[in-house]
């Protein structure tokens, strides 16, 4: 299980909140795994999906920690 991480550390390292994590997951642009009520995210899928992103829209919120993901 060390490729996956919470969506509150996938909103963390994106430097988005928790619902647009949510929200990829369920639109399959990031995959992970529903765990009950609780999903935990694919970390390659999620820089995968940080490298490819559209650079149009809203900024991120706060300032993206993804060359932490190991």
């Amino acid at each position: 299980m060390t490729n996956y991480i919470t969506t509150k550390q996938a909103a963390d390292l994106l430097g988005v909140g928790q619902r647009h994590i949510l929200h990829l997951l369920t639109n399959g642009k990031v995959q992970g795994i529903k765990l009950g009520h609780d999903w935990i995210v694919f970390t390659p899928s999620l820089r995968q999906y940080h490298e490819t992103k559209s650079p149009k829209g809203r900024p991120a919120s706060r300032s993206p920690q993804l060359q932490s993901i190991h």
